[in-house]
């Protein structure tokens, strides 16, 4: 088996099937679906037995095979990890149930991989604002490493130049048994990026970049990744905590900071934590909020925050 295309499912009734109609039309047949069912309470789990019930293994047959696990809803990050538990794959790439892609994507990305020997292939992708087959304007989202040496392209997902998404990415996944590399229970923020962070840290990965787009990303209002309250914040503070404890680098201090900081400021924002909290935390913050910080009137804005001024500051520092 060379790919296996990992997708974490709940509740998407609606769109699973888009997902896996454009991935059984693919130009390239040798590959594995593993639909993870993270406790779906609608009929997505019939969706998914219905599939694998078609596409089983057949000798006679180059299609590709698809699989369904059944688990209790625990969150994104622990339905990628029993996917990667079962890939059969020499490479593998997680998509997401609401998104689609291009009909060459796995033949163009496993060709790259192969032809250069390389451990991850990085592509560009599109940002849909509008669901699958809508009339829709795409956005490209150029995403050529600054450098090919992985802990550099690590800063750059950590800086935001390189979207730190798994979907535009194809991985050797013997690399996570390698280095270890796991998803955290009820880290289901930026779990992809700590993915990252525990495999790019090392030296000698090969990496490659695929200068085409194939990835539809639909940026779903009603998505945890786009939705902010006390328990947002609480998985991104989370997030925080374990990629410090991840990268101990000194490297990684100022992209380690910024994240500090961006996490803090998202709080602030949606306001989501207490005068108490604000005070505590922006005073870990606020020498990378003054020195990091490039627009004036959101260092005004802390600074109105160091002056306990809040009101003021949520005038200035806003989205």
């Amino acid at each position: 088996m060379k790919i296996s295309v990992i997708i974490p499912v709940y509740n998407a009734e609606k769109t699973i099937s888009n997902i896996i109609e454009t991935l059984l039309s693919q130009t390239f047949k040798d590959f594995e679906i593993l639909l993870i069912d993270d406790g779906s309470t609608d009929n997505t789990a019939t969706i998914c037995d219905e599939y694998a019930a078609t596409y089983k293994h057949n000798n006679s047959s180059p299609s590709p095979i698809i699989r369904v696990f059944h688990k209790k809803n625990e969150g994104v990050a622990m339905a990628r990890q029993l996917g990667v538990d079962n890939a059969n794959g020499e490479y593998s790439i997680h998509v997401d149930a609401d998104d689609w892609v291009d009909p060459t994507m796995l033949e163009d990305m496993y060709n790259k991989a192969t032809d250069e020997n390389a451990d991850i292939v990085i592509t560009d992708y599109f940002i849909n604002k509008k669901a699958f087959n809508s009339d829709k304007k795409e956005i490209l989202c150029i995403q050529k490493p600054s450098s090919t040496n992985s802990q550099q392209i690590l800063i750059d997902i950590l800086e935001n130049k390189i979207f730190g998404a798994l979907w535009n990415k194809l991985l050797r996944t013997k690399l996570y048994q390698k280095y270890n590399a796991k998803f955290f229970y009820d880290i289901n923020y930026c779990e992809d990026v700590l993915i990252w962070a525990q495999i790019l840290k090392h030296k000698n990965i090969k990496i490659c970049y695929l200068n085409k787009s194939y990835y539809h990303y639909f940026i779903n209002p009603n998505s945890i990744t786009h939705r902010f309250n006390r328990k947002s914040y609480e998985t991104r503070r989370a997030f925080a905590i374990k990629l410090n404890e991840i990268l101990t680098d000194y490297k990684y201090n100022q992209a380690k900071q910024i994240t500090n900081l961006s996490v803090f400021t998202e709080g602030f924002i949606n306001n989501c934590l207490t005068k108490t909290e604000i005070k505590e935390e922006f005073k870990k913050n606020a020498h990378t909020a003054f020195h990091e910080t490039k627009s004036l009137r959101w260092k005004l804005g802390y600074l109105m925050i160091k002056l306990r001024l809040y009101t003021i500051a949520h005038k200035l520092i806003q989205y």
